[in-house]
């Protein structure tokens, strides 16, 4: 019976040997058939309970494919068991590191109820761990590489498809060949694959080597850093566009040694030629193409320096067209156009290269000659001026002759600064008209015997402050939608005892070199906001009132304190107040400004970007300024019916700035048809002298109680 009962426990799984034969066939057989981890183990815990009796198999894995650990249990009861269970359960239990090539990726724990385990059956299930260590690896190493072929799948995908040239260079070798470029950079440089691989990346630049940006790229490389600039390049045809180049480099696994850089190629030219034109025409005449005011400062300033270093004299020619007036109404505005053109043409005539001709508005020109010997010289170019206008023009068929006064103001003589030369040679003109025009004179201080001198002017203004001779005078501004007076721009006026009522353009140039400006600023601020008050109390509709910050009271750390003091002194709200500042002002320390602006914005008021388009190219800027209102430059409104880029610019802005979130406020407009394309082109609000020029606050109060919203004919 005994003898019966041992050989058939040796013929049935019951046999330890055929039970181990079994189990590690069985683990082979999933092993094999395994997709992946989870079911990898599951089927060898589950093969040790079933096929190899054991009343527990578990397995940990760390980091699985999920990132987290693996733990699989598998109890002969077929009952729920926790991981922390296995330490407090009756039997024997056996626990087998799993080595995945020299490191340790999890343990196999096995519990028998009774008996030891023995040494065949202990290297048996060894042997089973070291296998399931193996495919374990081995199912994490394929995964690994279907996720890497994922990767560059999609990397190469997005590469291929990307707007933006790619090219990539060793950063190996000498030169840094190019390795590899894809489609864009083929489309925008018109260079192949073929052609580009093998080539420095030099080749875009061609022989344009004196470029600022190329030193940027040298010291990236050069310091295996990241780089950025904005480079003239050349497609194949010979055409430059503006490249946009990031740089980046790329570093083995080490993270010590850069092996290649990725280089972006962004072709920005049509952005860089919009800047370009937007910097072109805030510095140029749209109708004649010469200088403006703005770079006619620069370029006097410009030629003042030059000729204190060099002991030479800088003069200023300023010429008003005789006249002009009746050609203007007799002809019309184009025909008038097409002969303000060729008078500068004309004039480029008369001068040297190094010269300059501006146009300073209307019929008003301005030549600006430096490195003279000899006033003569002057003289000489005004006579040629002269002459050159002298010969007859065709207007609508129609020979027209053309006469002009200059006046002539010379550095250091009359003047140390653009602004008092300007004056002066103004003052010169008009004592040619006085005396029968079409000739030429220079200016002398007895000229000026009606006016103040400059330290007489500067000593009135300060006694000014004083005896309260400075007023304000209000310009409306409307609204484009209900054509209603919504606000006004406050304009200061001395109202000199002798002389009478001085402008601005007379003084605030004497007060901001003074300091004065200080002083004035408050006192404006003063009576602009107790004119508020006192319309407020009179129950007047609401307004805001735009208020003009010079740069040096902007530069004043308690500007926001004092704007704060005046409002709650006179009990005014700070919606009812709008601070204009100017592209310069701002420009000058963007950092600052930005802290000053949003300073002053904690206070409730408005604040607007004044003369946009005229100053520096600030719109990279312009979304970082707390700024509610944009103010289009009088300059680009002037020919916006007659001139499309005019027109082109001032439909651009007011689309930018009502994309920013920012209000639309157009400065002289005098013509219905000015007004009707700012309509057009969807202009919040606008102010000249179509409707009203600048009046005192009597008269403005007048204005808003009328009602009046239908704008008249420009102002006589």
């Amino acid at each position: 019976m005994n003898r019966t009962s041992k050989g058939a426990a040796a013929r049935t799984p019951g046999d330890p040997a055929a039970r181990l034969l079994a189990l590690l066939g069985a683990c082979t057989e999933r092993r094999t058939r395994a997709a992946d981890i989870g079911s990898l183990v599951e089927g060898v815990c589950n093969a040790l309970v079933d096929i190899g009796n054991y009343a527990v198999a578990a397995v940990r894995l760390a980091d699985g494919d999920d990132g987290e650990s693996l733990r699989i249990l598998r109890a002969a009861e077929h009952r729920p068991l926790l991981w922390s269970e296995l330490e407090h359960l009756d039997g024997h239990p056996l626990t087998l590191p799993l080595d995945g090539g020299g490191h340790s990726i999890g343990e196999l724990r096995v519990l028998r109820r009774d008996g030891d385990f023995g040494e065949a059956e202990t290297h048996a299930l060894q042997a089973l761990a070291a296998d399931l260590a193996f495919s374990a690896e081995a199912i994490r190493a394929k995964n690994a590489q279907r996720r890497l072929d994922e990767q560059l799948r999609q990397l190469s995908r997005a590469l291929e498809s990307s707007s933006n040239g790619v090219m990539i260079t060793s950063s190996t070798q000498l030169d840094h060949p190019i390795v590899y470029v894809n489609p864009a950079f083929e489309r925008i440089t018109g260079y192949s694959a073929a052609e580009a691989v093998g080539s420095s990346g030099r080749f875009l630049v061609r022989d344009d080597l004196a470029q600022k940006g190329l030193s940027e790229i040298r010291a990236a490389l050069r310091e295996r850093r990241e780089g950025y600039t904005v480079l003239r390049n050349y497609r194949k045809n010979g055409q430059m566009f503006w490249n946009e180049l990031s740089i980046a480099p790329v570093r083995d696994e080490s993270g010590e040694i850069t092996t290649h850089f990725v280089s972006i190629i962004n072709d920005v030219s049509e952005r860089i030629a919009y800047e370009q034109q937007l910097e072109y025409h805030a510095t140029h005449d749209a109708l004649t193409g010469l200088a403006n005011r703005n770079l006619l400062h620069d370029r006097i300033n410009q030629s003042i320096l030059q000729a204190k270093h060099a002991g030479k004299l800088v003069g200023v020619l300023l010429l008003d067209l005789d006249r002009f007036k009746l050609i203007n109404d007799g002809f019309g505005h184009a025909p008038a156009d097409n002969l303000l053109k060729t008078v500068a043409e004309r004039l480029g005539r008369c001068v040297r290269e190094t010269d300059t001709v501006a146009r300073l508005g209307g019929d008003e020109f301005v030549v600006v000659a430096g490195n003279i010997d000899d006033p003569d010289n002057l003289a000489g170019i005004a006579a040629k001026v002269l002459r050159q206008l002298a010969q007859p023009l065709d207007v609508e068929g129609k020979e027209v002759f053309v006469t002009a006064s200059i006046g002539i103001a010379t550095y250091p003589r009359d003047g140390e600064h653009g602004e008092s030369l300007l004056r002066n040679a103004d003052v010169a003109m008009y004592r040619v008209k006085e005396h029968g025009r079409n000739s030429y004179r220079f200016y002398t201080p007895e000229m000026n015997h009606m006016a103040l001198d400059r330290l007489d002017m500067e000593g009135n203004l300060r006694r000014a402050l004083e005896r309260d001779e400075i007023t304000v005078f209000f310009q409306p501004i409307l609204s484009l939608a209900s054509g209603r007076i919504i606000g006004a721009e406050a304009l200061a006026r001395w109202n000199h005892p002798r002389i009478g009522m001085i402008h601005p353009p007379e003084f605030i140039p004497l007060a901001e070199e003074t300091g004065l400006i200080i002083p004035l600023g408050e006192r404006v601020l003063r009576l602009v906001c107790a004119q508020i008050a006192a319309w407020q109390a009179a129950e007047m509709p609401p307004l805001r009132v735009a208020i003009n910050i010079s740069a040096r009271q902007f530069r004043q750390d308690d500007l926001p304190r004092l704007v704060g003091r005046v409002l709650e002194e006179t009990g005014v709200g700070g919606e009812s107040l709008e601070l204009e500042l100017t592209e310069s002002m701002v420009m000058h320390d963007v950092d600052n400004a930005i802290s000053m602006l949003r300073d002053l914005k904690q206070l409730g008021v408005d604040l607007s970007l004044d003369d946009f388009g005229t100053g520096y190219s600030s719109l990279s800027y312009l979304k970082r300024f707390p700024i509610d209102v944009l103010k289009i430059d009088r300059s680009f409104v002037r020919d916006i019916d007659s001139e499309a880029d005019d027109a082109a610019i001032a439909r651009a802005v007011i689309a930018m700035a009502h994309s920013l979130g920012l209000r639309v406020i157009a400065e002289g407009v005098e013509s219905e048809a000015q007004l009707e394309l700012l309509r057009k082109y969807d202009c919040d609000a606008f102010q000249g002298f179509l409707f009203s020029r600048a009046v005192p606050a009597e008269e403005f109060a007048l204005l808003v109680r009328s009602g009046r919203t239908q704008p008249p004919g420009a102002a006589q």
